[in-house]
């Protein structure tokens, strides 16, 4: 595919545009959803992002089958997009977050080797994998490798089961860093550098700015630090 780097020209924003979807907005959602299918939890979204908008109904379902301690919500509109949202749903005995099922009598953990700080950023070598007799609580992790490079929203103690909760957020892209904004229009790409306006998980709707023009541009993050935009987002 060809990128051509030009400085996008944002046209007027068509009346019709349906307004981006916030994370209350679809926290609903994923909760009515929860309900339909006889679960007990709450999503864990800030109710404030912006999402982009969806011309159809969303699609929710759970990540893995069997379990809904995080789900899968996609818009299969004119353009597509989907996210990960974690619930506080219970995961059924057997379950570890990050790992795979086990039916034995132990299940595996990993924990800290030392105490880890606030906003220390993990490495391998402070953690190790452990079994225990029972079940531990949901959000845990089996493997070492999901948690090499996360940062600590807390301190923990060593031999302490690493939950979720005691990570920062895993934004796909952060305030200030450099991305490539893609403007797509049939099968033409237009692509240019930018920065990003806002941290970002995949699918976020967030700000950007054109670094050659300094406009400020409203797209969806992807992967590989992309922001896709089209002309009726700005």
């Amino acid at each position: 595919m060809t990128f051509i780097f030009v400085m996008l020209l944002g046209g007027p924003v068509q009346a019709d545009q349906p307004a981006p979807l916030t994370g209350a907005e679809i926290a609903a959602r994923v909760r009515a959803t929860l309900i339909e299918n006889g679960q007990e939890g709450v999503p864990i979204l800030a109710e404030q992002r912006r999402y982009y908008p969806c011309e159809v109904d969303l699609t929710i379902g759970p990540r893995r089958e069997g379990r809904w301690d995080a789900v899968d919500v996609a818009c299969p509109g004119q353009v597509p997009w989907s996210i990960v949202v974690r619930t506080s749903a219970e995961v059924p005995a057997g379950f570890s977050f990050g790992g795979r099922e086990t039916s034995s009598e132990t299940t595996s953990v990993v924990v800290f080797t030392r105490t880890v700080r606030r906003d220390e950023v993990i490495t391998a070598d402070k953690l190790e994998v452990i079994e225990m007799v029972r079940t531990p609580a949901s959000g845990t992790f089996a493997e070492i490798a999901p948690l090499v490079g996360r940062r600590m929203v807390q301190t923990l103690g060593a031999g302490v089961p690493v939950r979720e909760r005691h990570l920062e957020m895993e934004w796909a892209v952060r305030e200030g860093e450099p991305v490539v904004i893609e403007s797509v229009s049939g099968e033409m790409v237009i692509s240019m550098a930018g920065i990003a306006l806002e941290d970002g998980q995949i699918g976020d709707f967030i700000e950007v700015q054109n670094l050659r023009s300094r406009k400020t541009l409203n797209g969806i993050v992807g992967d590989g630090k992309k922001i896709v935009v089209s002309p009726n987002m700005n």
